[in-house]
């Protein structure tokens, strides 16, 4: 029972993708280029911020805006991407992009109503747009909201084939709800896309072990994820789970 409950935890949490790294030459030289990129990108908001004193319109005011939001979603820098994408909605509240990085924001700060309203407001502006659809999944899945979770990520995939992160999450809350094949199929299809996708092959893995009962099946897609992602912190679970497993 308390395996069981292990395991479901780590279907509930498996959209999230986990840092696994090795700590060798090429990391640190990762990690050197990634500080160097980011005093690029807050260069590049100080000369942005710069011109907003000299827009003309609040048009120009709000591409700058938008332009900085976009900068602070890659920087990982949520209360900055919120100030930056409210302030270009107050100057042109019908730009899309804004209203789209606003609710992306609210999902990473836990503001779930505020992101679904912003969502679906990004996508009556622009109604095919596939990330604010599958950011709408996000903001519904969270909510534990499955079914308009679902809808929304295939209503990402009918719009972009290849986003692979909106099928893996269709494959964990088909697995969650109980409807396998649709699971399975979702899972194979992120394979499909990239074989090399390690976050497939663990929630195969757990598919296959805790609803499908097919073992071997699931102690090959477990040591595939294992071979994939070598240091990943669950990799001592996941040894136990292929060893409970005869593998």
């Amino acid at each position: 029972m308390k395996r069981l409950i292990l395991i479901l935890s780590i279907i509930v949490l498996s959209v999230i993708l986990f840092s696994c790294s090795k700590k060798d030459n090429k990391e640190l030289a990762e990690q050197e280029f990634k500080i160097s990129g980011n005093a690029s990108l807050n260069l590049e908001i100080k000369k942005l911020e710069e011109t907003i004193q000299s827009a003309q319109t609040d048009v120009e005011k709000a591409g700058i805006y938008t332009k900085i939001a976009v900068i602070n979603s890659e920087k990982g820098y949520i209360n900055a991407l919120i100030k930056s994408a409210t302030e270009a909605i107050k100057y042109q509240p019908n730009q899309y992009m804004s209203h789209y990085l606003l609710g992306k924001s609210y999902i990473a700060a836990g503001r779930l109503n505020d992101a679904v309203t912003e969502l679906e407001t990004a996508i009556g502006l622009k109604n095919d747009f596939a990330p604010a659809y599958f950011e709408m999944g996000n903001a519904l899945y969270k909510k534990y909201s499955y079914p308009g979770a679902k809808e929304n990520y295939r209503k990402a995939v009918k719009l972009d084939k290849d986003m692979i992160d909106a099928y893996n999450n269709l494959g964990v809350i088909s697995t969650i709800t109980g409807d396998l094949s649709d699971a399975e199929k979702n899972l194979k299809r992120c394979l499909a896309i990239n074989p090399d996708y390690a976050k497939a092959y663990k929630n195969l893995g757990i598919l296959y072990d805790t609803k499908m009962k097919k073992s071997a099946d699931a102690v090959s897609n477990y040591n595939k994820y294992l071979s994939l992602r070598p240091d990943c912190p669950e990799r001592g679970l996941v040894k136990l789970w292929i060893a409970a497993l005869g593998g």
